[in-house]
């Protein structure tokens, strides 16, 4: 309960995505169950979902109030009235020849002048998909907003509109809980895009962009392939200045994905340094096990924090599932930051390191060598790791030279720029001289 963030974290998500975060917390045992089902039903009650509220009332033993049952019937009536109103436009997104017409006018006015369908209904399929998820149709809702954005990407102003924004941000939801991560992943990036560019206030937009990040969480860590749009979305700069302004508390996934996701070893440093200007609004196991690790480089803290990762990462939604990896890469990262600094290392003392016995560690070090992870060799007599001298690689090498090199350009064209007027300041000066005397 001392790093659950869901407090935190639940008002920038949509209530859809916290149910399964609830059962997560259920199932978990850390808070009090009535608690939990009390949140729950809450939740329900602002939602279409009322089978799902009746079915938690009736597991709980508690009689269905009279209001849902009503509610309940409203809703259906409120569905087939829309239904009705938009029957034309449904019925001809139901034929996929049709669909495929569509795709061929220039305009939205002559869609509808060949389809006999009005702007209104157009407008009103967000509005109906809109119900159908808050009725829990999640695929349903998405595949609805996918015709609709077809239909209006005619006229580009429309997807920067008030309903073209809403229509994304129900697709990345319905995306989301529908587990279509590859398409989510293209509405986060479109919704990027467009908060960059948007005249919208500047505190909407760090707002919206502070619901995206935590939005992009489901994708980050519930998928099988980690997104790489929403990966380099979340790691961007700007992510991070969004986070250390509105929700410093994300910076505990940032610095998870850096542990995760091994191809970010060479934006390991820099990325950390950053976290560690926070350091004073976060107080995470994980943040400062990679503070330990990359900045004090105290070997022992960075275990001591690990142990305490465990405990953070079981009791956490996105990253219960991930914790085997994650104690795997956390104690390569410590075992190739050692040997960056010692060619002979002990096993007993990388043992007490990596929080493992002298056997176990031997064990996983002869795995690392033997799948290329490792240029190193056991030496069984001394009980020692010795690791091989390989020169940096070219690769490396360029890009430690080139880190900087953007900002070395601007620093010699500004000094350029500077030399030119300086040049062109004497001459004048000549000139005015000159012409004095």
């Amino acid at each position: 309960m001392k790093y659950d963030l869901t407090q935190k974290m639940t008002p920038f998500l949509d209530k859809h995505l916290i149910f399964p975060i609830l059962n997560f917390l259920r199932e978990l045992d850390i808070y009090n169950k009535a608690d939990i089902q009390k949140a729950e039903l809450t939740l329900l009650e602002t939602s279409n979902m009322i089978d799902f509220a009746v079915d938690r009332y009736e597991e709980a033993g508690n009689e269905v109030p009279e209001y849902l049952i009503e509610k309940r019937a409203l809703i259906v009536e409120q569905i087939s009235a829309a239904r009705e109103s938009e029957i034309r436009l449904l019925e001809t997104l139901e034929d996929e020849e049709s669909v495929k017409r569509m795709q061929g006018f220039k305009s939205m006015s002559e869609i509808c002048d060949n389809f006999d369908v009005t702007p209104a209904q157009i407008e009103g399929l967000v509005s109906y998909a809109k119900l159908q998820f808050e009725c829990g149709n999640y695929a349903l809702s998405s595949e609805l907003l996918k015709h609709y954005r077809v239909i209006v990407d005619k006229e580009s102003d429309r997807m920067t509109s008030k309903m073209g924004i809403s229509c994304i941000w129900g697709s990345i939801a319905s995306c989301l809980l529908n587990r279509c991560y590859d398409d989510a992943s293209d509405h986060i990036s479109t919704m990027n895009e467009l908060l960059d560019t948007t005249k919208m206030p500047k505190k909407e937009v760090l707002l919206q962009k502070t619901w995206l990040l935590h939005w992009s969480l489901t994708a980050l860590f519930n998928a099988d392939n980690v997104p790489a749009k929403v990966l380099e979305i979340f790691l961007h700069e700007k992510s991070l200045s969004v986070m250390s302004l509105s929700c410093p508390w994300l910076f505990r996934y940032v610095s998870a994905c850096l542990i995760l996701n091994k191809r970010l070893r060479l934006t390991i440093k820099e990325t950390v340094w950053i976290i560690q200007q926070e350091s004073e609004q976060i107080n995470d196991p994980i943040t400062r096990f990679l503070a330990a690790l990359y900045v004090d480089l105290d070997f022992d803290l960075a275990q001591k924090e690990l142990q305490q990762c465990y405990y953070v990462c079981k009791a956490d939604f996105f990253l219960a599932r991930h914790w085997k990896d994650f104690e795997e890469n956390a104690r390569l990262q410590i075992f190739e930051t050692y040997c960056r600094i010692h060619q002979c290392i002990n096993i007993d003392m990388i043992a007490s390191k990596l929080n493992m016995t002298p056997r176990e560690a031997e064990l996983w070090i002869v795995k690392l060598i033997q799948n290329a992870k490792l240029d190193a060799r056991i030496d069984a007599e001394r009980s020692m790791v010795v690791m091989s001298k390989v020169p940096p690689s070219v690769y490396h090498q360029v890009i430690e030279k080139t880190k900087n090199l953007s900002f070395r350009s601007t620093m010699l064209l500004s000094n350029l720029e500077k030399r030119e007027n300086e040049k062109k300041t004497e001459e004048n000066e000549k000139k005015t001289a000159y012409g004095r005397t």
